[in-house]
């Protein structure tokens, strides 16, 4: 049996704690933060469940089907902050989820606070304003949060200054304080002289790529950090390939874990409940935040680890036509609440 030996960065905290837990040997710098306020789970007996039943509301039980704005009226606890995917809730590819519109405008109307979570990396919050703002939608710069801006923001703080080389990128360089963004597309050559490695997206990516990113990090292993753990995305007639499914290949090869930012990761998260403070002046109240997603292991996971109200919709995104009973038994990750769509 191979001994398994735990090596610590500048943060290995939570899940990272965790993991370390059953390592034979643990190696840390004397400056590491590590630590954690404990780890539990959470399992659905659903064997007694008739799979083709309706499972409406996974903790109490409700006789009909939930709207957003109805989480926010009436007899059900009221929901104050709304962090909403953008794929597979508010559009699919170049169109809208039908009554977002009208959703948003009566959230908006009720004073509710909203904020856009998306782990779309290839373009920076700005130019998604714009997208949206195509499509019919207005947000404004504080309303949006990426996983692109979880990473700058936490590499720009702690990663020491490096040659970067970026994958996938669609937009202007990335803004990482203290080092230099290579975009390796125009110059693959360069592979082997980077620092570290970010993947944003794959609208270029093929088998080339990734033998050549893979041969990189097996030689010479080095920092690798993932800025979209999307495995797909939906759009209205096929699912594209995301970074998420190629790292896993790659961890799956042996190439070392990477740093993910994004949901259901806490950096992006912990971002908009900053966000949240700035925007409404007072102090952050979790039991009246939700987070509405189309993805169990992403939007949904993300959601009950930091804390907040989860919310399928299931109607549109990654889990249109399939038994959500089922997917959720599958995975035990159980959403508080499940709509159909806005």
């Amino acid at each position: 049996v191979k001994p398994v030996v735990v090596s610590m960065g500048d943060v290995a905290a939570s899940g990272g704690y965790y993991i370390a837990c059953k390592a034979d040997t643990i190696v840390a710098n004397p400056t590491t933060i590590t630590g954690s306020i404990g780890v539990f789970g959470v399992l659905m007996n659903l064997e007694k469940m008739n799979p083709n039943e309706k499972l409406v509301h996974c903790v109490q039980k409700t006789t009909h089907r939930l709207s957003v704005f109805e989480l926010s009226t009436g007899g059900y606890r009221v929901l104050k902050t709304y962090f909403l995917d953008a794929f597979g809730v508010i559009n699919i590819g170049d169109q809208l989820i039908p009554q977002i519109i009208e959703t948003l405008n009566i959230a908006r109307d009720k004073g509710i606070c909203i904020i856009i979570l998306t782990n779309g990396a290839t373009f920076c919050s700005e130019k998604k304003i714009n997208q949206f703002y195509k499509l019919g939608l207005e947000f404004s710069y504080d309303e949006i949060i990426s996983s692109r801006d979880a990473t700058e923001r936490f590499l720009s703080t702690h990663l020491k200054p490096s040659k970067i080389g970026v994958l996938g990128n669609k937009d202007e360089e990335l803004n990482i304080k203290n080092s230099i963004t290579i975009d390796l597309s125009k110059d693959i050559e360069q592979f082997d002289e980077m620092d570290t490695f970010i993947f944003l997206g794959t609208s270029y990516w093929d088998s080339d790529f990734q033998d050549l990113l893979k041969d990189s990090l097996t030689s010479n292993p080095r920092p690798f950090f993932v800025s979209n753990p999307d495995i797909v995305a939906p759009h209205k007639d096929f699912f594209s390939i995301e970074p998420g499914y190629f790292t896993l290949k790659l961890i799956n090869e042996g190439i070392n874990l990477p740093l993910w930012f994004g949901k259901p990761f806490s950096t992006i998260f912990e971002m908009a409940l900053e966000k949240v403070q700035f925007i409404t002046g007072s102090s952050i109240n979790m039991s009246r935040i939700g987070m509405v997603g189309d993805t169990l292991h992403t939007d949904i996971l993300g959601a009950n680890s930091i804390g907040i109200k989860s919310i399928l919709m299931t109607k549109y995104g990654l889990l249109r036509n399939q038994n959500i009973a089922s997917c959720i038994k599958k995975t035990g990750i159980i959403p508080d609440y499940l709509i159909e769509g806005p």
